[in-house]
Order: structure tokens, then sequence, then C-alpha cells
């Protein structure tokens, strides 16, 4: 690849990269929508831009993908070829390479060539039932509203045109080009450069040169650059950044970025000006309403945040004896404190389509190997959550869509015979509850049978028949989450290994989330997935054990009250205290903290974990706080029951509980 400019090469990789995550779901959703002439001409400019963008940093690998991609899609448009199976699954394969180039490029490594089994399949759709597409575009015109191409005299009189405009006076914003017009330049343009044998014309004066042709695309891509700009991303691509990265019409001319309108020459007066009027006056481009800004940055204002929040709780603390002004002042610093410190998580906010994106194309790719149909409708796609958050819940979900396809979802004749349509219905769903995500993937497949995992478990030997046995039915469905457990009797390529649900929820509980699964037989299963909006501050009930501070997430807390120690037995190795006709299993924190005397007055905080409810005994409540998260030291790290630290008001580090953890490990016994 030829040396390039950084900032250039990451403008290239965000945009392109965004445009590819879309096509996923937009080539799924073209499979069953064949004739949305929006969405074929989204996908082919897609195809385009990004084709582009690597035109002008030299990537001729992801070209020639795109190129050969971008003819099938043309050929889509202009109603020469359909769209099948097979076509789907050609352009789909491209989308996949086209996504490992743009890694190779990202990791500064030059990307393989395309197979050229796959050119050759992407050339043939094309030919098969349009051997003459060319021919017949060059010979008949056809309307815009039809095609983006245009006749050969079309395009040299609108040439003329935008040359002889050039000469009299500065472009009104009004004599922009529109988009289909500009595309079909740089069709035009690259045609003719893969044509250089084309006789040329005659010698006109009204011709323009190829140098001045060029200029024109740059100048034209400026212009429609400023005239498109707008706070939300066009799917063309031609987006305003902040580091003001070449057009897609500079691709191939290898001069660079042409310059900004204000840096050029002012165009000689026109008539106006003959006639002593006011020459038009451009119009200045609408000012810049988004930046881009590196992750890091964003980090370490979050940290930064963070330690204004310990201040402010440390600050708190003080006022309580300070005079009335100090108060007064201290609460307007925690006002604007919680203000500067919403506006930041905003800033680090993501919408969950960021991740949902890439699944129709996932569930239609692992159905297709099983023999099996699905149709994926994605819901709350804008419901935004802390980046760290998206970028850790992509993991557990490709588990638990692979999962609803392979184990749900049945074959397309056993569908039809129970009254089902033949392509099974996933679902996956996203909704904000106050200061937690709830995400929902839903199929209407055979469901889980309760005693059949019932018996299972016993099989693997992860659970002992009387124990199994004790369990409801709503409890034997949790028994998927178990390392090792799947009701798959032989191991495939996608399951049968007992790996996949357990990574689930083991990697939501470290997020401070939970888990449930929710099943009706015959029906179809539902995993529940429940987790905070933001990693970075947590609501915190503060409480003392022994001669420490703790701090629970308030998320999991429902109930306090004072323990009653007369009242407490054992029921195998758990300790339990009757609460609303139940038996509480009880967690001596106390004990687990290594304090040297648990008599006297003591608390039990209630705890949900899913479904399941423990009480954690304590000596003190304190109070509720927002506790800035820090990591673990390397002493301390993967400690069982402690997922982090903070520092309290008055100074002192108090260790985070990780419930799950806390449970887990006393599920084991002594």
């Amino acid at each position: 690849m030829p040396a390039v400019d950084d900032d250039i090469r990451a403008d290239f990789l965000v945009e392109a990269g965004d445009l590819i995550e879309k096509l996923g779901g937009q080539l799924v959703e073209l499979e069953s929508r064949p004739d949305d002439t929006d969405l074929l001409n989204a996908i082919f400019r897609a195809f385009h831009t990004v084709k582009g963008g690597a035109g002008f940093l030299g990537i001729g690998p992801l070209v020639e993908l795109c190129h050969a991609t971008e003819d099938v899609f043309n050929a889509l448009r202009n109603g020469k070829r359909t769209v099948d199976a097979a076509l789907m699954d050609a352009v789909l394969q491209a989308v996949d390479l086209v996504q490992a180039m743009m890694a190779s490029v990202s990791a500064g490594d030059p990307p393989q060539a395309p197979p050229p089994e796959l050119i050759e399949g992407l050339h043939a759709l094309v030919s098969e039932e349009a051997p003459a597409v060319i021919v017949e575009i060059a010979k008949a015109p056809v309307s815009a509203a039809a095609s983006d191409t245009i006749s050969e005299d079309e395009f040299d009189a609108l040439l003329d045109k935008l040359d002889a405009d050039k000469k009299k006076a500065p472009r009104k914003p009004a004599d922009t080009i529109t988009e289909d017009e500009f595309d079909a330049l740089l069709d035009q343009l690259d045609a003719d450069k893969k044509n250089p044998a084309k006789p040329a014309k005659a010698a006109d004066p009204n011709l323009i040169t190829d140098d001045e042709f060029e200029s024109l695309l740059d100048q034209m891509a400026i212009e429609k650059k400023a005239a498109t700009s707008s706070p939300c991303p066009r799917d063309s691509g031609v987006r305003a950044g902040v580091r003001g990265a070449p057009p897609a019409g500079a691709v191939g001319s290898g001069k660079g970025p042409a310059p900004h309108p204000s840096s050029l020459p002012p165009s000689r007066g026109g008539e106006g000006a003959k006639q002593g009027g006011t020459a038009p006056v451009a119009s200045a481009p609408p000012a810049e309403t988004s930046v881009r800004v590196d992750t890091v940055k964003l980090d370490r204002m979050m940290n930064l945040v963070g330690e204004l929040v310990l201040v402010r709780n440390r600050l708190k603390a003080l006022a309580g004896a300070a005079s009335s002004d100090v108060g007064r002042a201290v609460r307007e610093l925690d006002f604007i404190t919680r203000g500067l410190q919403g506006a930041v998580m905003q800033v680090r906010m993501q919408p969950i389509g960021k991740v949902f994106s890439r699944f129709p194309k996932l569930a239609r790719d692992v159905a297709r190997g099983l023999g099996k149909q699905v149709e994926v409708t994605l819901i709350g796609q804008d419901t935004d959550l802390d980046k760290n958050l998206v970028e850790a819940l992509a993991d557990p979900l490709v588990h638990m869509v692979r999962n609803s396809v392979d184990h749900g979802i049945e074959m397309p004749d056993v569908r039809v015979a129970r009254g089902k349509s033949p392509a099974g219905q996933l679902k996956l769903e996203a909704r904000q509850e106050g200061d937690h995500i709830r995400i929902t993937v839903r199929d209407d497949g055979g469901g889980i049978d309760p005693e059949r995992v019932r018996t299972k478990v016993v099989e693997k030997k992860l659970m002992d028949a009387a124990a199994a046995a004790r369990l409801s039915h709503e409890e034997c469905l949790q028994l998927i989450f178990l390392p090792g457990f799947s009701t798959k009797d032989q191991v495939s390529d996608l399951s049968g290994r007992g790996v996949g649900m357990d990574v689930v929820k083991q990697r939501i509980q470290s997020l401070n989330g939970t888990a449930m699964i929710e099943s009706h037989p015959g029906q179809g299963s539902a995993v529940h997935l429940r987790v905070p909006l933001t990693l970075a501050i947590l609501p915190a009930l503060m409480i003392d054990a022994g001669e420490r501070q703790f701090a629970l997430p308030l998320a999991m807390v429902a109930d306090v009250f004072a323990l009653d120690p007369d009242a407490v037995r054992k029921v195998g190795h758990w300790p339990v205290i009757p609460l609303k006709r139940e038996n509480l299993r009880l967690i001596d924190l106390e004990v687990w903290a290594g304090a040297a005397d648990t008599t006297g007055t003591r608390h039990v905080v209630v705890v949900m974990l899913g479904e399941e409810r423990y009480g954690l005994i304590v000596r003190q409540v304190r109070g509720r706080e927002e506790v800035v998260i820090k990591p673990l030291g390397q002493t301390l790290r993967g400690l069982a029951g402690v997922a982090g630290a903070t520092v309290t008001p008055q100074g002192r580090v108090a260790l985070i509980v990780d419930v799950p953890g806390l449970v887990q490990t006393h599920a084991k016994g002594p």
C-alpha cells in the first residue's frame, strides 16, 4: 500500500467499517424484500463508497472485490438480475472477505488478493442473466429515475454545462449536483480509465482537459460534502469528518485532497458585475456538529470525573459539621458534578444496534449450515449503553443466537407438522429499565423440557439425583448455565461440548448483571440479560463487616432487616432463616471477611441473583453511595467474591462484593 496519512486511513477504516457492519443485516433484509429499491441502492452505495476509499489508499485487492460485488448490485438495480440463494451466498462471502481485508489494513498488513473463484463467481452472476448489460446501457439512455448511469452525449453535455458555469460565477448552493449525478460521474471516470484506447474526440474548445476534469470532480466533492453535512451520517458515506478525509471522488487521482473553497481564487464577475450589480456570494458551509474522539481520551475523561465524584463524596461527608454557606457550596458542587458525570457518561454511550446488526447474517449462516430457515427481528436498536458494555456483550450474544438457531428452532418439516411457518422466528430486543438495560433473545422453537434437563444433569454427574429432584421447573431451566451441561447427544461444530451458555452467565455476572432462561415446551425459549448502563460508576449500598467496609451493587439489594440469631437453622450445609414462607439461605460476610467477633446486633441484606434470593449477614448498613470502580491490585485479582475496589468519603479503601462469585463459593460447601 502507498504511504498515506494515518489519520486518513483511520477515517476510512471507521467510516467503511460502519457501512460494512450494516451490510450483513441489509443483505438478509434484501433476501426477504428483493424489490426494495431503497435497500438495493443503499447496499450498492456502500460497496461503491468502500471501493472509492480503498482506491484512494491504493488497496488493490479491496477495490477489485468491491467492484465485482458492486457490478452484481448494479445488475439488480437495473432489473437484469434477480435475488436468489446463490447470489446471496456469494455476496455474503464477499462481505466476510471485505471485513477480513479491512482487519489486515487496520493491523498495517497488505490484504490478500480475493480468491479467483469468488471473483469469477461474482462476474458469472452478472453475465448469467445479463450478457449484454454494458452494450444496452451504452446504446439506450436510461432516465435518472430508473438508473444512476447516463448516456455518453448526456455526460458530455453535463460536463460542458458544469465547465461553463464554473467560468461564469461561483456556484450557488442550489446548483450543487445530486448524489446520483455525482456517482454517475465517478462511474464514467472509472470506465474511461479502464478503456484508455478509446479514440479521442476532435479538439473542441468546449471540452475540458483531463486535469480540469480531475479538478472538477474534486471541487464537486468538496461542494457535495458541504451541502450534505448533517448531524446524522448519510448512507452514501460522503460525510464531513473532523480531519477532512479525502472525498470518494478523488479516488485514483493521486493528487490528494482538493483545497477548501475558501482558499480558491475568486471568480471573475459575470453579467451581474458588468451591469454594476453584486455578484452572487456562495454561502458558507454549515459548521461541523460532530467530532471523532479517541476512546482513550474518553476513558481518561471518565477517570477524572470519577476522581471528582470521590472528592465530592468526601466534601459532602465533611459538610455536615460546616457552616451553612459551606454546605450550600457543597450542594452546588454536588449538582454540577452530577450533571458533568451524566454528560460524560452520555458521550460514552453507543447504541446496542452496533452489536445487533451482525446477528441477522450470523443467524442466516448458522441456519443454512443446519438446513433450517430463520427470520431475525431487531427491536430497540437505538437503546444506548456504555461503549465498554457494547463490546463486552458481543460474545455472549453470539453464543445465545447460535444456541437459539441450533437448539431451539426446529427443521422446516418439523415446524410445518406442528402448525408453524417453515422459517423460525428469532427476536433480539433491548430496552432500558431504570439504570439497567434488559436484552432478550427469544425464539419460537421447540422450547426446553425441564424434566429432560433434570435427567441430563444427573447423567452428566453435575448434580446428585436427590438434589435434582428437589428443583422446581424454573430452577431446572437455569441448569442450562452449568459448565459442561448440554442437551445434545452428539458433538458437532456448533454444540454438544457443554461450552456456551455457561460462558454467557459468567460474562454477564462479571458485568454485575444477571442472566435468566424462560421456556415453554413447544412454544419457544427466551434468555433475558440484565446489565447496568455503565461499568465506571456504581450505585452501591455501603456496609460494614468485621473491621472492613464493603460496597454491594445496589441493583441486587432487595431488603434489609435485623438478624434474629435464634431463628437461624441448618439445611444441608446452608444456614437459613424463614422469610415470607420460604427459607432464605445465609452467607455470613463477617466470617468471610475474617472477623474475630460475630456477636451483638447484626443485620441481613437480602440480595437477588436472578430469581433466587440470598441473605448476607453484616455488622452495619451505612447507606447508599455512588462509588467509582477501581481495578484490583495484583494480590487481590482473581479473589472469589471481590469484584473491585473504591475509596470511601472517609478516605478508606472499600472492596466491592462480587455477589455471584460469593454465592458460587459458598454453594460448594465447606
